[in-house]
């Protein structure tokens, strides 16, 4: 049931924003004005970024197949980059164009200017209102029933911090609109457009790299030391080695090691073993681990698996 609410709320900040999206690009042509256009191209990744976010709860609720073994646990990091990546460069682009402008300074129709941002503020903040209201539904549900207690949706929150944030910005164009009217400083907007595309490049640029990262395997922040401490623990583990830690999304971390043992074992006597393991890693956070036992043939010739 809430699925349902959250993708009900997505669909209906979607549609407004790519009703937004075109009226924003439209009416920064017709004017002249690139913190608009900018502010337009930031509204247009933000709706891929929630169409993804759309697409993963729709894919995340599909069983694993025979193709797809571990499901597609990693379409949000995928997204994430292509999203941030897209995003950068076209602020790259109006980057350029606004600095091209600041020294040939194009005049600019500051009624349309200001007309299109504040409705762009309303579209922002009615989408912030819904997607706030989406998680706090989400929160109040989880409490009714004693799970995931003050736990808010990760992909919410963040549809609703992009949201919140496009509604500062297109405020901000707003004022430089009037600016313009009222003492024809024409170059508010060049600074404007300016100082929208660095800030956009500096909060994008974090989820490009940490999204990268996730792509080709990272343990990301993970303290791998931490994980391999928490295994050598038991008495029964001489050493480990081929310990491999990876977040496939935001969410979840997944991990695998083979560990040597410093006696032979019953196969029940392992299990129990294991099982503890996996229970100790769980408190920290890694729900998924897979762990190879093996005798003490494996840990003679590599040093760097010697029990510490």
């Amino acid at each position: 049931m809430q699925d349902k609410k959250k993708k009900e709320t997505l669909q209906i900040v979607i549609s407004l924003n790519i009703i937004l999206v075109i009226a924003e690009i439209t009416a920064g042509i017709f004017s002249g004005s690139m913190a608009l256009v900018a502010d337009a191209f930031h509204n247009l990744g933000d709706v891929l970024a929630l169409f993804i976010s759309l697409v993963a709860i729709i894919y995340g609720a599909k069983e694993a197949t025979g193709t797809m073994t571990f499901g597609y646990i990693k379409a949000e990091m995928m997204a994430a980059f292509v999203n941030s990546l897209f995003l950068i460069i076209t602020m790259l682009f109006i980057l350029f164009e606004s600095i091209n402008r600041f020294f040939e300074p194009h005049a600019i129709d500051a009624p349309i200017v200001i007309v299109a941002a504040l409705i762009a503020l309303l579209v922002n903040g009615y989408s912030t209102y819904l997607l706030s209201r989406a998680n706090i539904e989400h929160h109040h549900e989880g409490e009714e029933h004693h799970h995931d207690h003050g736990h808010k949706d990760l992909n919410i929150t963040s549809a609703y911090l992009h949201m919140l944030g496009d509604a500062v910005i297109s405020l901000s164009v707003a004022i430089g609109g009037v600016v313009i009217y009222f003492f024809n400083i024409v170059s508010i907007d060049t600074v404007l457009s300016i100082i929208f595309s660095i800030y956009i490049i500096k909060e994008t640029f974090p989820i490009l790299k940490n999204s990268f990262f996730a792509l080709m395997d990272s343990s990301g922040n993970i303290d791998v030391k931490k994980i391999e401490d928490t295994i050598l623990q038991k008495q029964m583990i001489c050493s480990v080695h081929d310990l491999h830690i990876y977040t496939p999304n935001s969410k979840e971390v997944y991990g695998s090691a083979h560990i040597v043992l410093c006696e032979n074992l019953s196969l029940e006597a392992i299990e129990a073993l294991l099982e503890e393991i996996r229970a100790d890693l769980a408190k920290i956070g890694i729900k998924h681990f897979i762990i190879q036992p093996e005798t003490q043939k494996y840990s003679t010739g590599n040093s760097s698996c010697q029990r510490h």
